[in-house]
């Protein structure tokens, strides 16, 4: 089981089940928080992802009950997700798992994520969302049913009656998504990789690419580190400039000719970049922001330098970088555009007339500028606040077609302390500029809120 808590306190969760034989079985579990190597000895967020691992009395329940204590009338029921079948017997060589969609307009960028991925040598995206462009998600839903993206609800956690679980948590909670995707995909996927839309890893040479490039770079890796449990990349950040376009543009004129305008990626360089991380499914059991956590069996982080492999990070902020190192896009975007131009006539056919909304970049300005700020504190080692998109505001108010996943908890109050289950999750209107809704609670035991 994954759950957030507070860091600051020690935590203890009992698992209740039944055996075989309908007899409860109880047992407590063996709880580490997922990132306590990287950030255990300096938090800057109060809250953190935990991993509590128990042993159930069958093999495979539908649910169990969780409480803080061993009795029963103080637990709270807790379903045991099913794991995912496509009907495909073979395992996936490679899989995406996406940082979650917060306030996420850019259906362009998204569509360069997606299909470079593809066409590289993933098999399987999956996107977890809180909140998005009704464009954006009317996209990534036709890419769901083909069967290649899976979409995940990401809600908010409920505000509590005396702290926001929301902006204690690094980022949003994107280290707990990633480690929520893990588990999701450990049981059909070798390797995984977790990245932002706009972070993919490309050959060194973007004119060498070829389908399946990167997962012969990843195997190459592998096969020259037998130990290593994952692969920690660095990323150089990339010029982009995003094509001008008209609003409600129609999805079939749309290609990827705007990325021949990027000829530059910053140098490999001694001082350490920020990174991104691969992983062999079996061998790790968590990962953060930008490395991995706990490895299994001996395994161990690798790092790859610079100039073996690195991530490329094209973002809509992009666009002055104009040196270091030249490149040559025109290989990928034609191979891009051949890709796309069939996904025009069989994935998204019946989407490929609609009116699409300009993609929206304008209104992150102020939270790159928050996130710059905050980062710069890090730097400098005097940090006033965890660094979390929730600090931020934006100063531009936009009335913006948005989707947003809302969630319904359930809370049981055991020995003093609350133990809060999300189980229900949907989708609905997002709020002014795009921002999801607040989670509600439509069940408790307690006449006191958790």
């Amino acid at each position: 089981m994954q759950f957030i808590g507070d860091s600051r306190r020690t935590h203890s969760l009992y698992c209740i089940s039944k055996d075989s034989n309908g007899e409860t079985f109880i047992d407590r579990a063996h709880i580490e928080r997922i990132h306590q190597g990287k950030r255990g000895v300096n938090d800057v967020c109060s809250w953190a992802g935990h991993i509590a691992e128990c042993q159930v009395g069958d093999i495979y329940p539908a649910e169990i009950r969780v409480s803080t204590t061993t009795k029963l009338s103080e637990s709270v029921r807790v379903f045991i997700e099913a794991p995912f079948r496509d009907g495909i017997e073979r395992r996936h060589e490679l899989v995406v798992c996406m940082a979650p969609m917060y306030t996420y307009t850019d259906w362009q960028i998204m569509l360069l994520g997606i299909e470079n991925w593809l066409y590289l040598g993933a098999t399987k995206i999956v996107i977890p969302i809180q909140s998005a462009s009704t464009n954006t998600l009317t996209i990534l839903k036709e890419y769901e049913r083909a069967g290649i993206v899976i979409l995940r609800h990401w809600p908010k956690w409920p505000i509590l009656s005396d702290v926001n679980p929301n902006g204690l948590v690094l980022s949003r909670g994107i280290e707990e998504s990633h480690v929520n995707c893990l588990f999701f995909v450990k049981p059909w996927a070798d390797m995984v990789v977790f990245t932002d839309l706009d972070d993919m890893l490309i050959p060194i040479n973007p004119m060498n690419v070829q389908p399946r490039a990167n997962i012969q770079i990843l195997q190459r890796i592998m096969r020259e580190h037998p130990q290593a449990g994952s692969l920690l990349f660095e990323q150089a950040d990339v010029q982009l400039k995003l094509p001008k376009e008209e609003d409600h543009s129609e999805l079939r004129n749309f290609n990827f000719d705007f990325l021949r305008e990027t000829k530059w990626k910053k140098n490999c360089a001694l001082a350490r970049m920020k990174t991104r991380v691969a992983v062999n499914a079996s061998r790790v059991d968590s990962v953060n922001m930008h490395e991995t956590g706990i490895h299994r069996f001996g395994y161990v982080q690798v790092r790859v330098p610079c100039h073996m492999a690195h991530f490329y990070h094209l973002r809509h902020s992009y666009r002055d970088v104009e040196h270091g190192a030249r490149i040559d896009m025109n290989n990928l975007v034609d191979n891009l555009n051949r890709a796309f131009e069939n996904r025009l006539q069989t994935v998204l056919a019946k989407i490929a007339s609609e009116k699409l909304n300009k993609s929206s970049t304008e209104s992150f300005a102020d939270f790159d500028d928050c996130v710059i700020a905050i980062n710069r504190e890090h730097m400098r080692l005097r940090v006033s606040r965890c660094m979390t998109p929730h600090v931020c505001y934006s100063r531009l108010n936009r009335d913006m077609d948005c989707v947003a996943s809302e969630g319904e908890f359930e809370f049981v109050h055991s020995d003093g302390d609350f133990v809060i289950v999300l189980t229900n999750a949907r989708y609905t209107r997002a709020e002014r500029n795009c921002i999801a809704p607040n989670s509600k609670f439509t069940k408790g035991d307690y006449f006191y809120l958790p």
